[in-house]
Order: structure tokens, then sequence, then C-alpha cells
């Protein structure tokens, strides 16, 4: 065939290199030039693949079969509008790994606590399958993943709502909802239309798959009701009749009958409400692919979690110090804070994505003793939050975090979780995340 592909990130990239190793013809295209894009396009082109840089102009279809995007190319582009009118498929680089892979998949989404769970899931796997590849949105995408796959090849895939947007054949044999709340309000114009692109986890599933949801989530909850898949519950906010709950310290999972122990709460090395929700959704995932309850608590106990996941960095004065820089919705937040009872000194700002800042205040209030606002945002979090806590505002994050760390005594909290993306000042959330873990290491952390 030939083919288009629209956007040439990591995800991009692949999806072009494994077209190429299929033999069709390949075109690419991205808003930038090559110069500027993060990959090397060298080895495609040596390959006969043509790049168009700084344009996506429907004019670039003319000739093509087929569309397959990047999960950075919303469906409301020109390019994806003038595709469909001229009747050329369009599939996302996930529906096009999974046209290429052998074996199983199981696929974890949410609003917040993907990556956590999704890696968790993956170690857990990897203690029993011997042929486990983890990645999707968190870290190797699909299509690099597919080459000498087998049947008895588990795939463990993040998958985002832009990745999930553009799928059609894409089956979770285990599908993962964990939570639904609002996010990327700079791309979809409703949150109704985001949340449907992340009921479509559970799309073609059938009876003998496993539909994975929080009980707890009212959206979470009514996608995975409707669920092809068998309906497998889990909640960190009270007993539930059927699913795995926290109870008298320990998770335990009531099913067909019977009731399991998951594991027990020390066994988790991770703080606060959402690991334990993220945790009890990657345990019932993996017993649910066929891993024994033997190599849960193992595997628990061994994961200390991600960087930029709430990880603790440093003791400045005697307070604690956290990089929570991939929190970056509000409802994240708010599951941050959970893992402390006051003394936060919360660092908020970078470029907002549209948040509902007041959601905040109620949590701020009862747990914080300052609220830094950085960034691009820092006015609108003002504008929330003034009048809850002491609240300062800074151009930038590095004044935010050397005041944060100025402000703080022995027992408090510095926990930097934005809820706004980095690209006001950083490339990512990870140099963000990194540049703030330098400066505490300056202030003695």
């Amino acid at each position: 065939m030939k083919i288009l592909v629209a956007g040439m990130g990591t995800s991009g990239y692949a999806a072009a290199k494994l077209a190429l190793d299929q033999k069709h013809a390949v075109s690419a295209c991205d808003l930038s030039l090559a110069d500027q894009l993060k990959v090397d396009l060298a080895p495609l082109l040596s390959r006969g693949m043509v790049f168009y840089g700084g344009s996506e102009s429907p004019a670039l279809l003319d000739g093509m079969e087929a569309l397959i995007l990047s999960p950075g190319v919303p469906r409301a582009s020109a390019l994806v509008k003038a595709a469909l009118d001229r009747g050329i498929p369009v599939l996302g680089e996930l529906e096009w790994g999974f046209r290429h892979a052998q074996g199983r998949i199981a696929a974890v989404t949410g609003s917040n606590g993907k990556s956590t769970t999704t890696t968790l899931l993956g170690r857990l796997m990897a203690a029993h399958v011997p042929d486990v590849r983890t990645g999707g949105n968190l870290g190797t995408p699909f299509c690099a993943m597919v080459e000498g796959s087998t049947p008895e090849t588990w795939f463990v895939l993040e998958a985002s709502s832009f990745q999930l947007e553009s799928i059609e054949a894409f089956r979770a044999h285990v599908a993962v909802l964990l939570n639904v709340t609002p996010d990327h309000q700079d791309r979809y114009a409703r949150f109704e239309d985001y949340a449907a692109a992340k009921d479509r986890v559970f799309m073609n599933q059938d009876p003998s798959d496993f539909a994975v949801f929080s009980a707890s989530d009212p959206l979470a909850e009514a996608f995975g009701a409707t669920a092809a898949g068998r309906h497998v519950r889990f909640s960190a906010a009270g007993p539930i009749p059927e699913g795995a709950f926290v109870r008298e310290g320990r998770a335990v999972w009531v099913h067909d009958g019977r009731e399991e122990v998951l594991f027990g709460l020390a066994d988790l090395p991770l703080p606060g409400t959402h690991n334990i929700e993220d945790a009890l959704a990657a345990c019932l995932a993996a017993r649910c692919a066929g891993v024994p309850a033997t190599k849960i608590v193992p595997t628990l106990r061994a994961f200390t979690g991600l960087p930029h996941r709430l990880e603790k960095v440093g003791v400045v004065k005697g307070a604690s110090v956290y990089n929570d820089s991939k929190a970056t919705n509000t409802d994240a937040v708010l599951k941050a804070l959970t893992a402390f009872d006051s003394g936060v000194i919360l660092l908020l700002g970078g470029k907002d994505k549209g948040a509902d800042w007041a959601c905040l205040a109620g949590e701020v209030k009862a747990r914080c003793k300052a609220v830094m606002a950085f960034g691009a945002a820092r006015e609108n979090v003002k504008a929330a939050l003034a009048g809850t806590v002491r609240l300062e505002i800074f151009p930038s994050l590095k004044e935010a975090t050397f005041r944060a760390l100025d402000l703080a005594r022995s027992g408090d909290s510095v926990v930097l979780s934005p809820a706004c993306a980095s690209f006001d000042e950083f490339k990512n959330f990870e140099d963000r995340g990194e540049r703030f873990k330098a400066w505490v290491k300056e202030a003695g952390g």
C-alpha cells in the first residue's frame, strides 16, 4: 500500500518503520521540519521513505491508500477530515501495531495512574510469563514491540485517549479503566468526547475477556458495567459486594463465591490512596491474565514506583521533598494530597490545559500550609485559590522551588504536583522533574 504517516514523534517513527518492514511505500509528514524533530529520520529516509516537513496539508493524501496517525495528531485536524471524506482508512499507531502483533494484550487507561499501573502490571506478568513486552504510551511504542511476537506473547500497554480515538479492531484481552476525570481540555471541545475515548478500551472485547474497572469512579463504573468482558471491579473507598477492596489492612478480592487476599497494605511501598487503587488494578489484571497468587506479594514489595510520580527526592531542613511532575491535571493533585495529613507546601503551575482550579480548594485548605503558583498558569491558580492558604506567585518553577524550600520547616512536605503541562518552561514533565530534583539537591536535599 501507499501509506502516509502523520506526526513523526516516537510513535509515528515506529509506525513508519513497521510499514517499511512490511514493504509498503511510506511517506510521512509533520508540522515540524526534520531538524526540529526528536527522532533521526535518516534510517527511514535511506529505506525510501519520503518526508514532508512543516506541513500536514490534505494535498499529501493524493494517491494514498491509508493514513496512520501519531497520537499527537487530533482526529479534528483538516488532514484527517480530508482522508475520511475521500474514504481513506485512518488508523492510529495502536491499531497499526495490533494488525501486526501476535499474542494477547493487557491495556491500561485512565486519567491518572496509567504509567504506575502499567509498569507494575508488566512486572507482575514478567514474574510468570516468559515473553512480556511493556510499553505503549509509556516508553516503547506498540509498533516497535511487535517484531518476533508469538501467540504466547503478552503485551502490557498504557493506552492514552489520543491513542484510543483511532482504534478499530484493537482488542484487549484484559482491559483496565482506572478513572475518568477532566483532562486535555485543550484538545477536546467537550469532556464527553474525552470520556468516550477512554471507554473505547473495552471495545471489541468478548465474554472470554476481562474488564477491570474502578467501582468508586462514576464514569469508570458506568463504562465498565456495559463492557462485554467479564466484569472485575476494584475500590479503595470501601467494601464492595464483588471485586477487590481494602479491609483491615489487607487487599481482598471477592469473586466466584470465595475470598482471596491479594496483598497487605504493608506490602505496598508507595504512599497514598491512589497507589492503593493502582496496585489493586494491576494485581487484579495480573490474576485475570493467569499470574498465580503467589507471585503478587514478592513483586509488589520490590516495586518502589516510577520517577516523577510522588517520588521522594530529598530532605531539606527536616522537610521531605517530593517530585510529582507527572501530575498534569487537578485530579492527580487531589490524589497526591491524600498521601499527606497536613504541612504541605504545594507547587502548582505550568501550561494550563483548562483546569478547574477551584476543585482543589477543599483539600488545599485541609492539607496545605502554603501554595507556590508558578509559570503561565500562576494567575489562574491565584484567582481560584486565593483565601484558602498562604499563596505566592512566581514567573518560574525555579523561583517557586527555592521559596518553598525557604518556607519549609521540619515535618513539612514540599510537593511539586503542578496540575499542568510543562511546555511553558520545559521539554516535558520528565525535564521539569529532573530540573526540580537538581534544585532540591542544590539546596542541600
